[in-house]
């Protein structure tokens, strides 16, 4: 599953933006419009993304506390909420 940043998932919510806008411009092409229901599940997913980062935040902060930071990065590595390889 390719890994987006806070970045390209604000691009995306600013393009469902952009669409939305675009239902009122008798100018643009269908392909620059989009549903309200499209909109609200990109909106809705966007969320679900930025949960994921607080719990990540929350892990590192944790970590960086921990009595044995080695210890508690092992036990998030393992349980996938880290990732080594970034």
């Amino acid at each position: 599953m390719k890994q987006i940043s806070i970045d390209a998932l604000n691009a995306h919510l600013f393009e469902a933006i952009e669409g939305l806008k675009n239902n009122n411009d008798p100018l643009a092409s269908p392909n620059e419009k989009m549903s309200i229901e499209t909109a609200k599940a990109i909106a809705d997913l966007g969320k679900v993304v930025v949960e994921g980062y607080k719990v990540k935040a929350q892990v590192i902060s944790m970590a960086q506390k921990a009595e044995n930071p080695t210890l508690y990065k092992s036990l998030a590595e393992g349980s996938g909420i880290i990732n080594e390889n970034k």
